[in-house]
């Protein structure tokens, strides 16, 4: 039996771990759902999330085989493994595993890491594969060919051509925050006109995309390696961006931070200029050109017609509808953990492929719920802790919450186990009926404290889709954007954005899955389609909810109206 645990996130946040058996993810999870610092900021320890992967297959440490980095401690040398006993504690805690700690692990170069979270679990015998982040290992973007053999690189960019870096700036310099906020850029985006702003500073061309600040004092064929890791080249770059954007009539956008005299929650300040709404779209119009034209080169070099996404660009949901919707590319696979998190699950997979423990193709990845699940007696406990009225109802609860969605309330979905990714999948979700845009508005205001032109997502029986997508075409994700079909703007408006897009999640009918059976009870409930409303089960300033105690807390400091949990259902001091 081969074991390998992979390790993700190694640039101080997004740490994670992932165990592979016999070439088979067991474990997923991500630091920051135990440490509830979101993106687990300033830290790259995984040693919580290695210990819950050992725990759930029930191994120690000492049994794991090999332990993979999904980075270059020595970059720019090259480098197979690290014995860096001080950066190994870092990663893996000796103190949670008894004192031991591996007198090695291996290197898994980052952006073949995140090729491989998305081509090995693809399902595909061979694929174009594009990888697109901010930077990692001195790359920024890779073209790659996967095929049984495994992965071989074919193009790369540098750091300096970073496009995951130019998006991240114009979030920041608009002030809806750093580059843990990039992802409101894309709803924002909805709002603005895509044409207003030329930037010619990024040129999409034939086989990729140029970028050349030379105007803000940064040439494209500057030396610059040396300035990589102490991040002097990062912050030059974030100058030179701000001057650009400013040079456009857009002075940097500080947006006020005030606080709630009685919650103390802070106030989002969610209002916006038109400038800001087109600076947004002209930026994601100009992202998804320059993807285009990576996507149709990594296309035309491996003669593929299939394509495999990751990378922290790859969770851009609307860029990833562009690249499903070209003619070129008749299937899309996109790591639902595409950003630094994945790269566990990609450097376990590429080991365990050296290993000879995996075989491609392997079994397609249909589901990201990967993580923590707690036994009945273990919520029970939680529960009756807290104080909140909550009742058993076993089987029957798919049907009661049904009930209470169709009566307009909005509810905490907790079952199964964690899911991967920044997107709820039905494990820790928030629900609500998708026909009221009140529900979303509702949602956004109150629960999520979020500003309100953030888009919210559908969830829809298989069944639904052909009518609400206009396509029969698997999206178990909720990481790939659909044009909205009439019958969606008719009947699930709110899961709709300002542009027309939705990001949906189908789900096989199952009579054994909670989640597909409390979609088909709505539909009988309601006399309409089997689609709701679904958010993540967090709010804005905390990761999604990991645990029974995470859920309840999160569920009482909100007006959430009730909380499914396990066979359960909670409530506030109202019956249920």
């Amino acid at each position: 039996m081969g074991i390998v645990l992979g390790l993700g996130g190694p640039y101080y946040h997004d740490a994670s771990a992932c165990l592979v058996i016999d070439g088979r993810v067991v474990a997923f999870a991500e630091e920051e759902r135990f440490s509830r610092r979101k993106h687990h900021k300033d830290s790259r320890s995984a040693a919580v999330s290695a210990a819950y992967c050992l725990a759930e297959a029930g191994v120690s440490l000492l049994e794991v085989d090999e332990v993979a980095i999904a980075f270059n401690p020595a970059w720019p040398e090259p480098a197979d493994v690290c014995t860096d006993g001080e950066l190994i504690a870092e990663l893996i805690d000796p103190a949670l595993f008894g004192g031991y700690r591996p007198a090695k692990v291996t290197i898994v170069e980052h952006h073949l890491a995140h090729a491989a979270s998305a081509f090995h679990p693809s399902g595909f015998d061979e694929a174009a594969v594009l990888v697109v982040d901010g930077s990692g290992d001195g790359i920024s973007a890779t073209i790659a060919h996967g095929t049984p053999a495994g992965l071989k690189t074919l193009r790369q960019w540098p750091f300096t051509q970073s496009l995951g870096w130019f998006y991240e700036t114009v979030a920041e310099h608009l002030g809806l925050g750093d580059w843990t906020s990039s992802g409101k850029l894309m709803g924002l985006a909805g709002y603005g006109d895509p044409h207003r702003y030329r930037l010619d500073f990024l040129r999409p061309e034939r086989g990729g995309y140029r970028l050349d600040l030379s105007g803000y004092g940064i040439g494209p064929a500057e030396s610059v390696d040396d300035q990589y890791t102490d991040l002097r080249y990062y912050r030059r770059l974030k100058a030179a961006y701000a001057a650009a954007y400013t040079d456009l009539g857009i002075p940097p956008h500080r947006r006020p931070r005030t606080y709630h005299r009685d919650t103390g929650r802070a106030i989002i300040d969610s209002d916006f200029r038109p400038e800001h709404a087109d600076l947004a779209a002209s930026s994601q119009h100009l992202l998804e050109q320059c993807l285009i034209e990576l996507a149709g080169e990594a296309l035309r070099l491996t003669g593929s017609a299939r394509l495999c996404v990751a990378g922290g660009v790859g969770l851009n949901c609307s860029a990833n509808g562009r690249l499903a919707a070209l003619s070129a590319v008749a299937e899309l696979f996109v790591q639902p953990a595409a950003g630094d998190a994945g790269c566990a699950i990609g450097a376990a997979l590429e080991v365990s492929l050296r290993r000879g423990d995996l075989t491609l193709p392997a079994p397609p990845m249909t589901s990201a719920a990967l993580g923590p699940a707690f036994d009945a007696g273990r919520i029970r406990t939680v529960l009756l802790a807290s104080g909140l009225p909550f009742q058993d109802l076993g089987d029957h609860l798919p049907e009661a919450v049904a009930g209470h969605l169709a009566a307009g309330r909005t509810a905490a979905w907790f079952q199964g186990r964690m899911e991967a990714g920044p997107r709820a999948l039905g494990q820790r979700s928030i629900l609500a009926d998708a026909l009221h845009v009140g529900s979303r508005d509702h949602i956004n205001a109150r629960i999520k404290h979020r500003e309100p032109w953030r888009p919210l997502a559908p969830v829809m029986l298989a069944s639904a889709a052909p009518a609400l997508l206009g396509t029969d075409t698997p999206h178990p994700f909720m990481i790939v954007a659909r044009e909205a079909a009439d019958a969606a703007r008719q009947a699930i408006p709110a899961a709709v954005h300002v542009d027309g897009t939705l990001r949906p999640q189908t789900v096989a009918s199952d009579d054994d899955n909670p989640y597909a059976r409390l979609l088909a009870a709505f539909a009988d409930a309601t006399g309409r389609l089997a689609a709701l409303l679904n958010t993540s089960f967090n709010h804005e300033s905390e990761p999604i909810v990991c645990t029974p105690r995470d859920a309840v807390a999160t569920f009482a400091a909100s007006p959430l109206d009730v909380l499914a949990i396990g066979p359960f259902l909670a409530a506030k001091a109202r019956p249920v």
